[in-house]
């Protein structure tokens, strides 16, 4: 890091970095509190001098954890989980925790992008705001999506609390098969 302002910070990298252009979102990563955190940056400037490149970026949005799911992520194939990721709907749900899940969808989004989610369980039912950890593309099409729900969002309480009923729904049919 060169410098630091109210909106905005500059860096410098030691090797050689990658083609970055002005305008082009970038996600970022540091160390929080306790933590991993990333956040959505965009590149407003590019200084060049002699002796190296400066970048000049803003941050865009609020940082958010990079760690992994926290909780315990339960497999959801074979279960009758459905979500709704954006305007896609009848996702499958690959895996399931208090805190987030994973379905295969087909649109593209963008690591830390925040979108609006449901899943349901038979007569169960949540919904919110969650964010894009991880993305994996398989091909054809289909691409994985490790989802978080977003403390930020109003319904987050409600939406979580609904999600971990929803997990233990599952691993007690898991049990009750095995």
């Amino acid at each position: 890091m060169v410098d630091t302002g109210e909106e905005d910070f500059s860096i410098q990298f030691v090797a050689e970095p990658f083609a970055f252009e002005k305008d082009q979102e970038v996600l970022m990563y540091f160390n929080g509190k306790r933590e991993l955190m990333q956040q959505i940056g965009r590149i407003t400037d590019i200084v060049e001098s002699e002796s190296a490149l400066t970048f000049l970026i803003a941050p865009v949005g609020d940082p958010i954890s990079a760690e992994s799911r926290e909780n315990y992520r339960v497999s959801t194939i074979g279960a009758t989980l459905d979500a709704r990721v954006g305007e896609e709907t009848h996702l499958k749900v690959q895996d399931l925790s208090a805190t987030g899940f994973a379905v295969v969808a087909s649109k593209d989004y963008q690591i830390g992008q925040t979108i609006e989610v449901e899943i349901s369980n038979g007569t169960e039912c949540c919904h919110g705001i969650a964010s894009i950890q991880s993305i994996r593309d398989f091909g054809g099409g289909r691409i994985r999506y490790d989802m978080r729900a977003i403390d930020s969002d109003p319904h987050t309480s409600v939406f979580l609390e609904t999600l971990q009923r929803i997990s233990l729904a599952v691993q007690r049919e898991q049990l009750q098969r095995a």
